[in-house]
Parts: C-alpha cells; structure tokens; sequence
C-alpha cells in the first residue's frame, strides 16, 4: 500500500514537471479559472421552473460592457465540447427578455458563470450578483475576451477557440487540471483556506493600532445616495497619496475606473484594483484610489506598492474602501474584512456612522 502511494505520488510530481500544460504554477493559471470581459451589454440567464412545470433558462441580470466573468476551464470546456459533439444536450430552452414564449436554442449555452466585477454601483449592490450558475448563450460568449491577467495557457486554450473553433488545448488543459485536483484530493495536500503569510495591512507601515475604520461592513445608508445598500468592503482612514499595498501575494485581476455612463464622469468605486490570491483563496479589492502603481497581469508580492489612495469615485472624504472575497465551493463571498484585519483596527466607525459621515 505504501508502495502503491509513493509510485502515485512520484508519478503526480512528474506530470506536474512535464505537462504541455503544466499547473504547476498555480497563481498563474489562477487555479483553473478563465477570467473574461464582456464586450458589450449582455444578458446573463438562470434556470426557472415555470408555471406549466416546465424548465426555461430566464433572462436574471444584464450587465454592461467591461463586465468580468469568470468561469471554470473544466466548466466551459464541458460546455463547448457538448455543443461540437452533442449539440442537443446545451441547447437548452430560453425566453428572450421581454416575451413570455419559450424559444429554442440553436447556438448552447455555458453555464457556472460567476460575475466577478460590474462597472455599475447598483448591480454590484444587488444579492444576485453572488450567484455562481448563470448561463451565457455561446454566441455571445464568443463576444467576450479573455483576460489578460490570465494564465498563458488559459489565453491560449480560450483563443484557439475562438479564432479556430476547436478545443484541443482547452480540453488537455482541462484534463490536467482536473487530474491535479484529484491526485491532490488523494493525497491530502489540497491547499487550505488561508495563506502561510501572515495579513499585512492594506495600508502601507500601518500595522496594529494605526488603521481606523470609518465605514463598516453590511447594509448602510448611502452617505451620498441617501438610499439602504449593501456596503461590500470596509473603509479606511488615508489621505490622498497615501501607499497601498497587496495584503497577500498573488497576481493583479484587473485596474480599473468606474464611470457614470452617461455622463462619462468618474462614479461609484472610481478607479480600484482587485488582486487574486489562489494560495490564500481570497480576492481582495481596493477602491477609490488617486493612481495606479500596478497594472493587470503582473504577479505581486505581499506588501508590495499597488495604489495611492484617494477620492475617486462617489464619497465625502478620502480613503480606502477595503473587501476581501473568500472562495467558496462555487465561486467567492464578499465577507467583512475584520475576519482579516480586526486586529489591526481601531473601533471608531460606530462613532462616524451614527452621524453619517461613513465614506
């Protein structure tokens, strides 16, 4: 028996050394998700039961351009295979936004899709957003780009598709990724919840005692807005130009800035960045920053200088809007920071908000 481990166990290190595709890199390949942005308004559809008994996938959220998805290699590979070999199976029943008849599909669907980021303040605040098994029609999935922040291989993988329509490296990709997670399941070394690394404050030299919260997760009024919303992140004492930096290792998703689109004007989170750090299972994101010292793509270490903050976006004053996303089985949470960095805070946001000036 233990022979039998040591022959697995010797045999997973060296596919690990020599597959085409390797995933030994695990932030890389950002543990085996394709990361995408939507290239237009489209709509995003969930399976209903409707009224006659019958199942229909329904048109749930329509997001704007620039909208980032994500979804599982496997997933879409799954999808994308079944649509080549057995069309019928993805051809899934749908209502078109706006009629009641019940159409059928000609084109599949990919489902599991999670929406990651929105350039909308108020599709962000929406429960739905956190649903991680919306369908996408393939047409428009065809209409999306890939990340560039993603891995080479996943670029590779998911640009074969689209300019060749064939899956050869999407599917040998898939398949060595799912191999991994098996031989590590069986071998007990999936990585835990958490990181080696010790959380540094997202502020940079402002450890224990220094940080002072002003605006605290959950439902709150809307300083600005004057409406009750769901407050994603916590806020954070700093002035303009004050250094940001990654609490974790990992890779930057995205740098991004919010615009009214009608009016073109900065809005909501202003400009933010959001970082992926697979070994910590997390997604954390920094908002209403002065600017960018960091860009999509680049791997970072903890502590490193990613952002001044600032006043972008909608708020009173300056600081940092702070959230930390967990993964879960399906996809990530937002949950309250102070999981991560209670410690380091001083408790003074109950003062601020019993007067409002939460940012």
């Amino acid at each position: 028996m233990q022979r039998k481990f040591i022959s697995q166990l010797i045999s997973s290190v060296l596919f690990l050394a020599v597959a085409p595709f390797s995933f030994a890199h695990a932030a890389d390949e950002m543990d085996g998700t394709l990361y995408l942005k939507t290239n237009n308004s489209i709509h995003l559809f969930l399976a209903t039961q409707m009224s006659d008994g019958d199942r229909a996938l329904t048109s749930q959220l329509e997001v704007p351009e620039e909208t980032i998805l994500a979804i599982d290699i496997k997933d879409i590979n799954d999808s994308l295979s079944l649509a080549q070999s057995s069309p019928e199976r993805v051809n899934y029943p749908y209502i078109i936004p706006g009629q009641k008849n019940i159409q059928k599909s000609r084109h599949g669907w990919a489902c599991g899709i999670r929406v990651v980021d929105v350039l909308d303040e108020d599709i962000r605040s929406s429960d739905v957003i956190d649903r991680t098994d919306f369908c996408i029609s393939l047409p428009d999935l065809r209409q999306t780009s890939s990340l560039e922040s993603n891995g080479s291989a996943i670029r590779q993988s998911f640009f074969e598709y689209k300019i060749a329509n064939t899956l050869g490296k999407m599917n040998s990709l898939a398949k060595e990724i799912d191999l991994l997670r098996k031989d590590r399941e069986e071998f007990g070394i999936v990585d835990k919840a958490g990181s080696t690394e010790t959380i540094l404050s997202p502020i940079k030299n402002c450890g224990k005692g220094c940080i002072v919260a002003t605006s605290e997760f959950g439902m709150r009024r809307h300083p600005v807005l004057k409406i009750n919303r769901l407050h994603k992140g916590i806020d954070l004492r700093a002035g303009i130009g004050t250094q940001v930096v990654s609490v974790y290792s990992g890779k930057v998703l995205a740098t991004r800035t919010e615009r009214n689109r009608l009016t073109k004007k900065i809005s909501g989170y202003g400009n933010y960045v959001i970082v992926v750090h697979p070994n910590a299972k997390l997604e954390t994101l920094y908002a209403h920053l002065s600017a960018f010292k960091t860009k999509a793509g680049a791997s970072v270490n903890q502590g490193d200088l990613i952002a001044l903050s600032g006043n972008t976006g909608i708020g009173t004053a300056p600081h940092l809007h702070f959230e930390t996303h967990v993964q879960n089985k399906r996809g990530y949470t937002a949950v309250n920071p102070r999981n991560f960095i209670g410690s380091m805070l001083q408790i003074v946001a109950s003062f601020f908000q019993s007067f409002h000036f939460n940012v």
